[in-house]
């Protein structure tokens, strides 16, 4: 595991790296300013090619190196979504989304080595197989990834944010693509694959034995929680995005990492009223924000 610091803060983004036998994979790729960093992480555990890059979805910390790197690896797979096959028949392609620019990109530049994968496809590395699952919700193509070997789950955003260990967690409930119904079906489809040993949160750390189960039993209650809140909120003060902001933290408080590090009000406010707006939107209170 590797800690991508986003914005220089730590514990807040992790990629991660598979090897068997001689063949590597990296999940997702941080964002590009901290693409030295990481190549410095892999050659300091003797990693010096890829024969895959994951990307489980198309946010900037999740794909913002993906550039440097293919060019680093030019052997490396590019392994996305079966959904960007069909972007052009779909609004993101015509809102000119990030989707859309992300999947431009994949095709006028990387077109020969990307994999396009869906529910069930496998990605082997000899005897270890990395099966694919559609994880809508975040964001309508995100894909969640299964190490059959170690029944190992890397699930990207579509279960949360979680510090593990104090039992806080944030539903990952961005605009402009959260859908709240199919966030919701993910954490429940995810939760009932039999005989999860552990979870490689993206945000953040390796969920291990009873915790697995507590991260998709936090994501649910969590999920429901914020939505209650939100919608209480709203109808409460007329749609006001801060006083909604300002009931999310008297009811959840702040995380135990913005406690850690001191992180600013700014930062605490905005990740909140993303949240707050995705839900808004989602569940059609108002008109898009």
């Amino acid at each position: 595991m590797f800690d991508c610091l986003i914005y220089n803060m730590k514990e807040q983004m992790a990629l991660f790296v598979i090897e068997n036998h001689g063949k590597t994979v990296l999940i997702d790729t941080g964002t590009s300013s901290e693409v030295d960093s990481l190549l410095n992480y892999l050659q300091n555990i003797g990693i010096d090619h890829l024969d895959y890059i994951f990307s489980t979805h198309v946010h900037v910390d999740h794909i913002g190196g993906v550039k440097r790197l293919s060019t680093q690896f030019p052997e490396a797979k590019i392994v996305v979504s079966k959904f960007y096959q069909k972007l052009p028949e779909t609004k993101f392609a015509k809102e000119k989304s990030d989707l859309a620019e992300y999947h431009e990109y994949l095709v006028q530049n990387l077109k020969n080595r990307v994999i396009y994968v869906g529910e069930g496809d496998i990605i082997s590395l000899d005897d270890l197989k990395l099966e694919i699952y559609t994880a809508p919700g975040h964001t309508p193509e995100h894909i969640a990834i299964l190490d059959r070997k170690n029944m190992n789950l890397f699930p990207g955003d579509s279960i949360g944010g979680h510090h593990l260990g104090s039992g806080f967690s944030r539903p990952t409930a961005y605009p402009p693509y959260f859908n709240h119904e199919s966030y919701s079906k993910t954490v429940k489809k995810l939760s009932q694959i039999d005989n999860i040993k552990s979870v490689s949160l993206a945000h953040f750390g390796v969920a291990t034995g009873p915790e697995v189960q507590e991260v998709f039993k936090i994501s649910e209650d969590v999920f429901k929680a914020y939505k209650d809140t939100i919608v209480e909120s709203y109808q409460k003060n007329n749609g006001d995005l801060n006083s909604i902001i300002t009931a999310l933290l008297d009811k959840f408080g702040r995380s135990p990492n913005e406690i850690k590090h001191n992180r600013p009000d700014s930062l605490i406010f905005r990740t909140l009223g993303g949240i707050s707006i995705g839900f808004i939107n989602a569940l059609g209170l108002k008109s898009k924000f």
